[in-house]
């Protein structure tokens, strides 16, 4: 029986890549892990590129959620000549290259050549530039890693943090549900993407709740950052009281790598 290559991305980062893996003649299922929501601000909350130095985006929603509200509230297309703008990657920053107001020259991040695309690679990136900013702004969910803003006050900025939007775990339809069951009780192999360690736990509880189990032999992963291989590993040793190694491979964010990563994890 062919592979299920199972996408759980936001609803609207699937669908090229969907298509990439249908045109190879592999079968997806589109399962939503996660559904990302907007917050609300006023525009005396907004904090405008104007007063930084920096502004950190720390996804590509955080990019988008930032650059509609900025053009909702009026403000135009114009950007401040002296703020810099900076992704952990190539995919993240699309949204600010896609956006047509912003110099390419002011967007910095990691090479998408580059298989480290986090905050560790941002940073060796921004340590030269340390002297001159002074003013840091990072917009990013509700929660997230605090390591990148902690490295640049220990070396002297002022860094705010600013939530664009919540992630909250999917509630997947009768229909999705029946269809992930049938297909565990199918015992076809199964290729699961996973982009964040919110998704490991929003699926996990999903397939757990309807007596599904998601970490076994019949079910390989694919992820883009070790800290989402970790969290596998850990439920898997806590599950099984014992270390259990999942079948996990690493790649880059980008459509491409994950594209070729899902390739050459059917064939392990």
């Amino acid at each position: 029986m062919d592979p299920l290559i199972v996408l759980t991305r936001p609803d609207r980062k699937n669908g090229p890549l969907a298509l990439r893996l249908n045109d190879a003649g592999l079968n997806t299922l589109v399962l939503p892990a996660l559904v990302v929501r907007p917050l609300a601000c006023s525009l005396p909350e907004f904090p405008f590129p104007d007063d930084y130095d920096l502004i950190i985006f720390v996804s590509g929603n955080a990019a988008r959620f930032y650059l509609d509200l900025f053009a909702q509230l009026g403000c135009g297309r114009r950007w401040p000549g002296h703020t810099l703008l900076a992704t952990v990657g190539q995919t993240s920053a699309q949204p600010l290259y896609d956006a047509g107001f912003i110099a390419h020259t002011h967007i910095l991040h990691p090479p998408s050549s580059s298989q480290a695309q986090d905050s560790e690679a941002l940073w060796s990136l921004l340590r030269p530039l340390v002297p001159e900013l002074k003013r840091v702004l990072v917009i990013r969910g509700e929660t997230g890693r605090e390591w990148l803003g902690q490295q640049l006050e220990r070396a002297g900025a002022t860094v705010r943090r600013h939530a664009m939007y919540r992630r909250e775990p999917a509630r997947w339809t009768i229909e999705q549900n029946q269809r992930i069951k049938v297909e565990f009780e199918s015992r076809r192999l199964l290729v699961c993407l996973l982009t964040s360690v919110e998704s490991v736990d929003a699926v996990y509880d999903n397939t757990n709740a309807m007596g599904v189990r998601l970490l076994s032999e019949q079910t390989r992963f694919v992820v883009i950052h070790e800290r989402v291989a970790h969290r596998l590993q850990s439920l898997a040793q806590a599950l099984s009281g014992k270390v259990c190694q999942p079948t996990v491979k690493i790649c880059p964010p980008s459509d491409e790598a994950i594209f070729r990563a899902i390739v050459s994890t059917i064939s392990l």
